[in-house]
């Protein structure tokens, strides 16, 4: 099995050399790693040049779900993986995402745990949810980050390309069609690195729970409409989205009125 590892970039040099020594020092070795950049200022390039084994573009782009449809275009192999130009994995992590795959022959996707490096301070993140429904209502049991999860090829084929306007959530977008129509599986092993250290994208996001919300309720409505009210509920319950839920609610029944 060849694994894919794709890493969208754009002024992460600081922390680059770090992911990919963390891929060179996989103990297995059936991989290709591809990097879409976003035309970085800073010394992004000159350290992509000195890695020969890497397939690598910097150009302009429309953000990171678009290096990412970019790099899934460029790849090659069975499984996929993304890796954030800012994290790491630990050296076993692909001979144990393998094993899992050869072993288990009905499994499309795997997650597994990984570590927060929040500013220095190591945090264990072990309790990541594989069930759309506990994505649906957003329970807090997300997959942190793209290095504690992959899966085949056609998984992606079949879910399509990354929206290209979702600059934030790509991740929640993508993980609720995963969950929802292929047989996932969840390990204790933990597998990477999310590095958090205050000034990187996720480190800066304000009220993630509001900008996922319609995500689900989009998704409930079209995929599981029987479960849309529910979720709705459990939604507007929160008081982070009351105000957000209800012109939510406003919106679709104009819609269909019209």
């Amino acid at each position: 099995m060849k694994i894919s590892v794709l890493t969208p970039s754009y002024n992460a040099g600081k922390y680059l050399k770090t992911s990919i020594e963390s891929v060179l020092n996989q103990t297995y070795t059936n991989w290709e790693h591809i990097v879409v950049d976003g035309q970085s200022t800073d010394n992004t390039v000159d350290i992509l040049k000195s890695y020969s084994h890497i397939n690598w573009i910097s150009e302009n782009d429309r953000g990171q779900s678009d290096a990412m449809n970019k790099a899934f275009r460029m790849s090659t192999g069975d499984i996929i993986i993304y890796l954030n130009a800012d994290d790491y994995f630990y050296e076993d992590a692909f001979q144990v995402i393998v094993d899992v795959f050869k072993n288990q022959n009905e499994v499309d996707m795997v997650v597994g745990n990984l570590y927060v490096d929040k500013e220095g301070i190591m945090i264990p993140n072990t309790n990541s949810t594989i069930s759309w429904k506990d994505l649906s209502i957003l329970r807090g049991r997300f997959p942190l980050n793209p290095v504690s999860y992959c899966y085949k090829r056609y998984v992606q084929e079949k879910i399509g390309d990354f929206p290209i306007n979702e600059h934030y959530t790509m991740d929640y977008w993508f993980l609720l069609r995963a969950f929802y129509f292929f047989e996932t599986v969840k390990i204790e092993n933990f597998l990477g690195c999310f590095v958090f250290d205050g000034t990187n994208k996720t480190s800066i996001i304000v009220n993630g729970f509001s900008i996922q919300m319609p995500h689900a309720l989009k998704f409930t409505l079209r995929y599981t409409p029987a479960r849309f009210f529910y979720v709705f509920k459990k939604l507007l319950l929160h008081k982070k989205n009351k105000t957000r839920a209800s012109l939510f609610l406003k919106k679709l029944l104009k819609k269909y009125k019209s």
